[in-house]
């Protein structure tokens, strides 16, 4: 009589999954009381073929998306295609993306295009920039670096009393 984790050949199979974490997951369910050598064997080797299977199928679809990367989307086209497949694991996928990706990126890759700043706001390097001297002449229609430096022709003791107090540095 052959043994349960040995070919026909008599070459022992190494199997991929410790078979201490596949009894754990076995044991999860409350029906299964005990687990036997064999049936743990079975259970294993079976979940490595169906794993292998899976990968290949995903695989095939990547390339014929000419991706070379499988994600998501090509397992669920891989699982949708294989009937008995698709019967038990298509509902235990996540659902797909709302929003589709197209397969071509529209925009080139690196910073994403946003939206243009509001009226007034500096960039965040200009904080670490030294300041520059008041009397530099500002250019016609450009708003001021400082909003404190700013006088509105209508109030100017407005914006003075807004401004911060001189501190002596004597």
């Amino acid at each position: 009589m052959v043994m349960a984790d040995e070919e026909e050949n008599g070459v022992s199979i190494q199997l991929e999954f410790p078979k201490g974490r596949v009894k754990k997951i076995m044991a999860l369910d409350k029906d299964v009381k005990r687990v036997s050598s064999e049936a743990l064997f079975l259970v294993s080797r079976s979940t490595e073929l169906f794993l292998q299977f899976l990968a290949e199928k995903s695989a095939q679809v990547a390339i014929e998306k000419k991706r070379k990367t499988v994600n998501l989307e090509h397992i669920r086209v891989a699982v949708k295609r294989h009937q008995p497949t698709r019967d038990f694991l298509l509902d235990e996928l996540p659902p797909p993306s709302q929003a589709a990706k197209p397969d071509k990126p529209t925009q080139p890759a690196g910073r994403p295009k946003l939206d243009p700043a509001p009226r007034g706001t500096r960039c965040i390097d200009q904080f670490f920039r030294k300041p520059e001297p008041e009397n530099t002449a500002q250019a016609p229609g450009q708003p001021p670096e400082n909003p404190a430096q700013a006088q509105s022709p209508e109030n100017p003791d407005q914006d003075q009393a807004q401004s911060p107090v001189p501190v002596d540095e004597s």
